[in-house]
């Protein structure tokens, strides 16, 4: 993960404070404040706890900021504070805190980790350089938050429900009890490599079947690679990794696809976790901020 940091320019009066208090801006998002939402509603911790989060404007656009101590963020300290997987864990737990604190009254465009402006008028300029970027994108996912599903299927329950449920295995099932001993070993392969792939089947349908009913409640929607069980850390296999912006109106419409989907494939071996709601990382791009 490389970091963002913009190039020094001359120091104006804040700037030249800023620099004196060694503190670089810390950038979360670009974002809209929500109608009727105050800018000070609440006061929002930073990634460093002694600073909160405040607004930099630039015309209808804000970005939204902490201060950070260059002791620790500076470009040349932050390479090799990146390779320490415990440091940036906490970093990345402290910058959704803030994120998802900041849903609430803000419609949010999200930044890459470890965005930073040496000042105040980089991200102003940034802003303002960027700003038919920012709207299009703010417009995409107005009025919406990103809700994550992932589904997982435990084989041996699918398979076993399978068996019981498909007519083709259960009569060739039944053909096996009543088989002469000579000729059961062979059916017992043929039932084997049917069952089989009549699980994968219903594995693959099933997950199918299952994205494409909450994308029907859904703005849009993206599918993400299906992690292994090392990642995951569950026994079953996952068979769905999907994100879905769904308007802040249809959450409950979502909800009860969701419902549907527990009801109607749970008793085949199939669970699903869901998440959120998050600011729309998998639905947003903010590639000017922080490039100058």
């Amino acid at each position: 993960m490389t970091p963002i940091i913009d190039e020094p320019v001359e120091l104006n009066a804040e700037a030249l404070q800023a620099a004196l208090e060694q503190v670089a801006y810390y950038t979360y998002a670009i974002a809209r404040r929500k109608p009727g939402a105050s800018p000070d509603a609440k006061q929002i911790v930073g990634v460093d706890p002694h600073h909160s989060v405040q607004e930099i404007a630039q015309g209808d656009l804000l970005a939204l900021v902490s201060a950070v101590s260059l002791a620790e963020y500076d470009l040349s300290v932050l390479e090799s504070r990146l390779q320490d997987r415990n440091w940036l864990e906490v970093l990345a737990m402290a910058h959704q805190r803030v994120m998802t604190e900041l849903l609430d009254s803000y419609t949010l465009l999200p930044l890459k980790l470890c965005t930073l402006y040496t000042d105040k008028e980089r991200a102003r300029a940034a802003l303002a350089d960027n700003a038919e970027q920012f709207r299009a994108a703010l417009d995409r996912i107005e009025g919406a938050v990103e809700w994550g599903v992932k589904a997982y299927c435990d084989k041996a329950a699918l398979a076993a429900w399978a068996a019981h449920s498909a007519p083709e295995l259960s009569q060739l099932a039944s053909s096996v009890a009543a088989a002469s001993p000579g000729a059961r070993y062979m059916l017992e392969k043929r039932l084997q490599r049917a069952a089989q792939q009549a699980s994968d089947d219903l594995r693959r349908n099933y997950a199918q079947a299952s994205h494409s009913l909450l994308l029907a409640q859904a703005r849009a929607a993206e599918q993400s690679p299906l992690q292994p069980a090392q990642i995951h850390g569950r026994s079953d296999d996952m068979v769905l990794n999907g994100a879905y912006l769904v308007d802040t109106a249809g959450e409950a419409g979502f909800a009860a696809a969701l419902d549907e989907l527990r009801t109607q494939y749970e008793p085949c071996g199939f669970s699903f976790v869901l998440t959120g709601p998050w600011p729309a990382y998998s639905f947003s791009t903010g590639g000017g901020a922080g490039d100058a």
